[in-house]
């Protein structure tokens, strides 16, 4: 019976902890007006695959190097949202690198999540979550 009790209290305990994990952060709609608007946010590589992508201000002065995970040859992504509802989207680009598109946004009710529109059509509607905002580090996501 103590063994019952003693599973039973280990496999609870590893449910609870498994259903936390560092990407579970939530960002005020506050920190994402503070940090994210007029700064083009450039896709880091810092982020295993199975993480939250990370982005670094396009000026960011590295201490030193991280280890870069999944860096595509043809350039990586970024973006610059800006408080009027326009963006710039960057897009790894065929041949000599990244390609530059301008587009439009608008947020759902709780401010994280961005709808994606780029005026040339280059891709399909898409969305962003910011997960986490810093002055120099951005946590997010594309939804689709």
């Amino acid at each position: 019976m103590r063994f019952l009790v003693l599973l039973g209290c280990f496999l609870l305990a590893n449910l609870l902890f498994s259903a936390c994990s560092a990407d579970d952060e939530t960002v005020s709609p506050e920190a994402v007006n503070s940090y994210l608007f007029g700064q083009l946010w450039l896709n880091s590589y810092e982020a295993k695959s199975d993480e939250t992508p990370t982005y670094r201000p396009d000026n960011y002065t590295w201490v030193e190097q991280p280890v870069r995970y999944n860096m595509p040859f043809e350039g990586g992504d970024g973006f610059r949202f800006e408080k009027d509802g326009t963006l710039l989207y960057i897009a790894p680009g065929i041949g000599p690198g990244p390609t530059q598109h301008q587009g439009v946004w608008s947020q759902n009710d709780d401010k994280t999540i961005f709808y994606v529109h780029l005026n040339d059509n280059s891709r399909p509607d898409f969305q962003v979550q910011i997960v986490s905002a810093t002055s120099d580090l951005l946590r997010a996501r594309y939804l689709r």
